[in-house]
């Protein structure tokens, strides 16, 4: 209860009020030009970059980074949770395992997605979470041990992600790829410049290096 009286008063505040308590007694490194919404943080360290934003209604919990570069910004009804590092019940042998959300510059989350992070999600700039109810999970059950067991995932820069997909862990999507709709990423790939679609997915089609998508300076898309 302590806990979400201390990050939850907060999340009414006018935006520069917000951000100037965040950083001064939170710690954390919020640009003065970002805005957050009505949306529920609760991080050991949120790194905002210059015109970075969270909208409303988003629940971000339990991570030990949040990280976006400039102008990334976050859509409304997004969750974002892990379990808290030191938590006796998982991943007891995980001695290096860091949850967090890492978004490059420009890079994008829409709405109403999924993020299990208790291991780190890193979002290549210039990259896109589109549509709504992609979900990603940084952790399953090894059946052979036994045992929860968590891995990062990778999103390259230049991506797009359509609506309805699954990213499980240590899945890598490379730079300048598309993952299509409702397709599950579940494994490392190393083709740039492709189109990956299907359950689980695999690379069908080469895509035109030459495409403007793959080459713009800002990060929204008219």
């Amino acid at each position: 209860m302590m806990k979400l009286l201390k990050y939850g008063f907060v999340v009414f505040l006018p935006n520069p009020i917000k951000i100037f308590l965040y950083n001064k007694f939170f710690g954390w490194e919020i640009d003065k030009t970002a805005k957050i919404g009505l949306s529920f943080i609760s991080a050991k360290k949120v790194k905002m970059g210059a015109h970075s934003k969270i909208r409303h209604l988003n629940v971000i919990r339990n991570v030990e980074l949040l990280q976006m570069g400039e102008s990334a910004s976050i859509g409304n009804m997004n969750a974002i949770t892990a379990l808290p590092l030191g938590r006796k019940t998982h991943f007891q042998d995980e001695i290096d395992r860091a949850p967090a959300l890492i978004l490059g510059d420009h890079s994008a989350i829409v709405k109403n997605h999924f993020f299990d992070c208790n291991n780190t999600i890193e979002i290549g700039h210039h990259s896109i979470v589109a549509g709504h109810r992609t979900s990603f999970f940084t952790h399953s059950i090894n059946v052979e041990s036994n045992r929860q067991e968590t891995k990062k995932i990778t999103i390259g820069d230049y991506c797009m992600i359509g609506a309805h997909s699954v990213v499980t862990r240590g899945a890598i999507l490379p730079d300048c790829s598309i993952l299509a709709a409702n397709s599950t990423l579940h494994k490392p790939h190393d083709k740039t410049h492709s189109l990956y679609s299907g359950v689980p997915a695999v690379a069908v089609k080469e895509l035109n290096p030459e495409s403007k998508f793959f080459h713009r300076e800002k990060g929204f898309v008219a």
